[in-house]
């Protein structure tokens, strides 16, 4: 069973909700709601409906979706110039050099560049050159790559002092937490011996929330983690949504309190759910 599939099912029994692991793993949990039945599987909840889903984990339609309500940094999309022949009326770039002229003419140096589907910080670079610039796109676009991507992103580069991620339920603030320590680009903080530090700081949840409060004019989002960096000229910028947030580091690193704070999130939601219509 995953740690936080454990504070789920933890949440369930101190609610008095029946449920019931059905997979050899632990990690397939089925509970029993006043309206019904619904499914928990490892890290993916019954909160969202599928479309906004679909929209959070596609950065590009994020984006164009919500960055009329809130601050996000500049993005342009790019389609592989080798899609197949049914999808090439798509392209507006045909090259891969017309792809750098792009970036660079719209962006400069340093830029970010990532796939648009991806997660966990795979294939997402930061460029300095023309020469990190087609490797950053060569692998995103790399058909023998088991994180091949059709669509890649180009995304202006903020200076990180802080980087959060601020989890909602319901049009609610949840919990917060510190994602890494250093004020660096800031990808896969926990493979660079950096830290989830749980935020206990009631003023800054707030502030956060109060950032990210647009967002749910535009959406019925029951469930998501917000990436929202703190910039060098102290402004906040969301950087992508994430409808299925895993809270393993935060478990981990924070093992006197992670644990409670992630079981007290999944009761509030619970108890959200089970007191829906039927």
């Amino acid at each position: 069973m995953e740690r936080q599939v454990a504070c789920l099912v933890e949440a369930c029994q101190q609610l008095g909700l029946r449920h019931e692991c059905i997979d050899r793993e632990q990690n397939l949990v089925r509970v029993y709601f006043n309206h019904g039945v619904e499914y928990f599987e490892l890290n993916k909840t019954p909160f969202n409906c599928e479309s906004i889903y679909g929209i959070c984990r596609d950065k590009m339609h994020s984006y164009q979706a919500f960055s009329q309500a809130v601050t996000m940094p500049e993005t342009l999309s790019f389609l592989d110039p080798n899609v197949p022949q049914e999808y090439r009326h798509y392209l507006e770039y045909q090259s891969m050099d017309e792809i750098l002229e792009a970036t660079e003419a719209n962006f400069g140096y340093p830029v970010v560049v990532k796939s648009n589907s991806g997660a966990l910080g795979i294939n997402v670079h930061l460029c300095e050159d023309r020469a990190s610039l087609r490797v950053a796109y060569s692998e995103i676009f790399n058909p023998q790559s088991k994180h091949y991507d059709y669509l890649a992103l180009a995304q202006a580069y903020v200076k990180n002092k802080a980087e959060y991620r601020l989890v909602c339920g319901y049009g609610e603030p949840l919990l917060a937490y510190k994602r890494g320590m250093a004020q660096t680009f800031n990808v896969r903080y926990w493979e660079k011996n950096e830290v989830a530090t749980l935020e206990q700081d009631e003023a800054l949840l707030k502030t956060l929330f109060e950032f990210v409060k647009p967002v749910f004019e535009l959406a019925n989002i029951g469930f998501v983690g917000f990436d929202i960096i703190l910039g060098q000229d102290d402004c906040f910028y969301l950087i992508e949504l994430n409808s299925s947030p895993k809270f393993n580091h935060l478990i981990i690193d924070n093992p006197e309190l992670g644990p409670s704070a992630v079981t007290g999130m999944y009761k509030k939601m619970l108890q959200k759910l089970n007191n829906r219509a039927a």
